[in-house]
């Protein structure tokens, strides 16, 4: 008797041993979602020919849907509007007072295409990998100087004026998960250049934490 218990037991342990990895890497529970994601950025950029930019904080706001495709394997595209700055500084050559310390401001759409696997460890508590191309399609690009004793302020669009209408980044990053509260962190690394002109050029490279909410 005490023989059968005991392999009734390991049987059940082993149920439940196959019952877990089968949730942590093939959950029958998947199903389409929608999220909605707020983030803080840190843009970072570096030019080609000039070392005289800085980085700058911004945010971004938006949703994505999570389409399972196979096992825990799935595809989430999403939306959202950021706004980034970073910055440049650019001596007029009269003194290091005259330094203009200028202040570059995007703002646009973002289109994210994250390929990811989920790990979900309980009923409750996933662990998400990711990695896809995004889309940065930028509507303004302003270079803003609050002015100095040399240089009067100004504020000029630098759209159509090396600022390009569009660039693309490589997105990575790591998401966890408990009922339906969702943290990220992440980054995007420059694939296109965001800004060309006859002087300088450079790529946008961001950091990105990020909360949200699955329903």
């Amino acid at each position: 008797m005490k023989r059968i218990f005991l392999a009734l037991t390991a049987l059940i342990g082993l149920g439940s041993a196959v019952s877990a990895q089968n949730l942590l890497l093939e959950n029958p529970d998947n199903k389409p979602y929608f999220g909605a994601r707020l983030g803080l950025d840190v843009t970072s950029t570096a030019g080609e020919t000039y070392d005289t930019y800085t980085n700058g904080a911004g945010f971004n706001v938006g949703a994505i849907y999570n389409i399972p495709v196979v096992k825990n394997f799935y595809f989430e595209p999403g939306i959202s509007l950021f706004y980034n700055t970073f910055g440049q500084e650019i001596a007029t050559g009269h003194n290091e007072l005259s330094v203009i310390k200028e202040s570059i401001r995007n703002f646009g759409f973002r289109v994210p295409f994250n390929f990811g696997y989920r790990f979900d460890f309980t009923d409750d508590m996933s662990i998400y990998v990711y990695t896809g191309p995004v889309l940065n399609l930028n509507l303004t690009a302003k270079a803003h100087f609050d002015g100095n004793e040399f240089v009067d302020s100004y504020s000029n669009s630098l759209m159509g004026n090396g600022f390009k209408r569009a660039d693309m980044q490589w997105d990575f990053g790591v998401g966890y998960s408990y009922n339906k509260l969702y943290v990220q962190v992440g980054g995007g690394v420059g694939v296109t250049k965001v800004y060309s002109d006859a002087v300088d050029s450079f790529r946008r490279n961001t950091f990105n934490l990020a909360v949200g909410y699955n329903f």
